[in-house]
């Protein structure tokens, strides 16, 4: 295949349908790395016997990680993404292909030629 074929094939139209469920999807993983973030702190207060109250936070590990690779899926899909709009607004009419000499020739009576 050419170059100019292979073009074509890539810059199609339907991949900003594509691009804009990647988005959709990416804001999905967003809302799902805060939510995990938020459910992996936890906060624990304890009172000591003099009246002093210790304030910690807690992690979770899982969900910490969980988090992270909720955002990293959000970077992934926003990157495909604007490489789908891209390929998708980049399209190109495509052009009428003009007989060649070889077959205007080939068509051409020999008296005429």
């Amino acid at each position: 295949m050419t170059d100019a074929a292979d073009s074509d094939r890539l810059h199609q139209p339907w991949r900003l349908a594509v691009a804009a469920v990647e988005a959709v999807l990416a804001l999905a993983a967003g809302w799902a790395a805060t939510w995990c973030w938020r459910a992996a702190v936890t906060r624990v207060t304890v009172h000591a016997e003099d009246g002093t109250e210790l304030v910690s936070h807690v992690y979770e590990g899982s969900w910490v990680g969980l988090a992270f690779a909720s955002a990293a899926v959000a970077g992934v899909l926003l990157v495909d993404g604007s490489r789908q709009t891209v390929l998708g607004v980049r399209t190109r009419r495509r052009r009428r292909r003009r007989p060649s000499r070889r077959a205007m020739t080939a068509d051409t009576p020999a008296d005429t030629r």
